[in-house]
């Protein structure tokens, strides 16, 4: 209910804004209506449906949702404007019946804004459509209710003559899953802990060379954290809490990870960093062949710690191509990309000061072993999760996926092989084709006994006529990760003008 609550709190925000604004010549009020039916076999509704869409369908098989959003924009002048958005999703058979998916106010001068509520983030140099996404701040999961700023775009930087560009965000929110995780641990003897209440700290930093020239190159960071809240376990029989404090002292360490020089003579729930950092440096290269066609090659390097930032993990990491087609009218091929991501090596299996070990055996320890980066998971929080879903790369399988209902991640060392490829056939008929297929072998604390493997793919034609929007596609998985599903997806939209 705090989750209900909190979006209706801005919703009523965006409601009274929409009042004061709407006399106005300046305003435009527009709507989004959708329906949406995905039926088929097997465990799950097919993973290339439901991934990389902020867990708008569910991953539950044979479901179908109703979408209702009203959007307001309201110029002051050419440099300052005032947005929102309330959006309503009712869903049956679904991971969640009735929800704001989005209500935020947008505040925005020139190039850059002030925004407060929950939204559905675009990612800043991943395509959102073909990629299979930032490992940190990617469009798998619902969104979080943040209070941020930053820049709407890529901002050119004043006297760089074009040849220097800027994005950044920079912001605190709330993980807003506390209940859900609290049921899974009730429902579920195989939890052993979970954490409610979580803080959530995010930033980016993005920095490109000008994108009109020839050759142009990206570098930057991506950067959350989980903070703050309380953890939940049983110890001698008996449920026990263990919380981390929040005050203003808690906000400022966690934009930069830091060290507790107690740690060892602090309860072993206790973790060293404040909070569970996770975090991807950027390097990409682009070539514009003409006007018309680009290619640009990336590398996402995620790092958890030090080990990571030093590029100790090897291989480790999203390798990328993609096809850009900027030419107008009907292109059959308007972009491609194709992905390799590994989390295999996590800088080693081993960390010298898991504690684990007594302080005597630790001291005898010379060298630096500084691995089992265990991505996505942490002693204290259990999961970089919201509502069972990742927010960063869904390549490495959802706790929401467990049968069990753990809420941990299982099989976070995989390598994966991506292909996504769209286009227009006429005026009105576009495509879509994914395929993916990816390997796992467990975490380092727990291996796969057998290596999982899965090979999911989709195919999707959409129909667009004015407001209109229509869209048929059959997706399907094979192998032992997801199971065998196979769902045909029909969805209707359309968007319509108030003022």
């Amino acid at each position: 209910m705090r989750y209900q609550n909190i979006l209706l709190i801005t919703a009523s925000l965006f409601c009274s804004a929409f009042v004061k604004a709407q006399d106005t010549l300046a305003t435009h009020v527009t709507y989004d209506l959708t329906t949406e039916a995905a039926v088929g076999t097997g465990d799950y509704t097919a993973f290339q449906l439901t991934a990389n869409r902020h867990h708008v369908l569910a991953t539950r098989p044979n479901t179908a949702y109703l979408r209702g959003a009203v959007n307001v924009e309201h110029a002051f002048n050419k440099n300052l404007s005032l947005a929102g958005a309330v959006d309503l999703i009712g869903a049956v058979h679904a991971d969640h019946r009735v929800y704001l998916q989005q209500a935020y106010l947008n505040l925005s001068w020139k190039g850059f804004f002030l925004e407060a509520g929950s939204r559905e983030q675009k990612q800043v140099v991943r395509d959102d459509l073909l990629s299979t996404g930032s490992f940190v701040k990617g469009t798998n999961a619902k969104p979080i209710p943040q209070v941020h700023f930053g820049t709407n775009d890529f901002w050119t930087v004043p006297y760089t003559k074009g040849w220097l560009q800027v994005n950044f965000d920079f912001g605190y929110g709330k993980f807003m899953d506390s209940g859900y995780r609290e049921d899974q641990f009730n429902d579920h003897e195989v939890n052993r802990q979970y954490a409610k209440g979580i803080w959530y700290h995010q930033k980016h930093l993005y920095l490109r060379s000008n994108p009109e020239k020839p050759i142009f190159i990206t570098v930057g960071i991506e950067h959350a954290v989980q903070f703050a809240g309380e953890k939940f376990q049983y110890k001698d029989g008996k449920l026990v809490g263990n919380k981390k404090s929040l005050d203003l002292k808690s906000f400022w360490k966690v934009i930069l990870p830091g060290g507790d020089s107690q740690y060892f003579e602090n309860d072993a729930m206790e973790d060293w960093v404040w909070g569970n950092h996770v975090g991807v440096m950027t390097a990409q290269i682009g070539w514009n062949i003409n006007k018309d066609h680009q290619v640009q090659a990336y590398l996402d390097n995620p790092f958890e710690d030090g080990s990571g930032i030093r590029k100790g993990n090897g291989w480790d990491g999203l390798w990328g191509i993609q096809y850009s087609n900027k030419a107008a009218g009907r292109q059959y091929v308007r972009g491609a990309v194709f992905e390799y991501f590994q989390s295999t090596n996590q800088s080693g299996p081993l960390h010298w000061d898991s504690g684990d070990y007594p302080k005597p055996i630790r001291d005898q320890i010379t060298d630096l072993v500084t691995g089992k980066d265990e991505y996505y998971n942490h002693s204290f929080y259990g999961s970089y999760a919201h509502f069972g879903m990742t927010p960063g790369n869904p390549l490495i399988p959802s706790p929401i996926y467990n049968k069990d209902g753990y809420l941990a991640y299982r099989d976070n060392r995989v390598k994966g092989w991506s292909l996504g490829v769209d286009g227009e056939i006429t005026d009105h008929l576009s495509y879509l084709v994914k395929g993916a297929y990816r390997e796992g072998w467990g975490t380092y604390d727990r291996p796969l006994a057998t290596r999982h493997h899965s090979f999911d793919a989709l195919l999707q034609g959409i129909y667009h006529t004015g407001p209109w929007q229509f869209s048929a596609a059959y997706a399907f998985d094979k192998g032992n990760i997801f199971g065998d599903c196979s769902t045909f997806d029909f969805k209707i939209s359309y968007h319509g003008k108030i003022l």
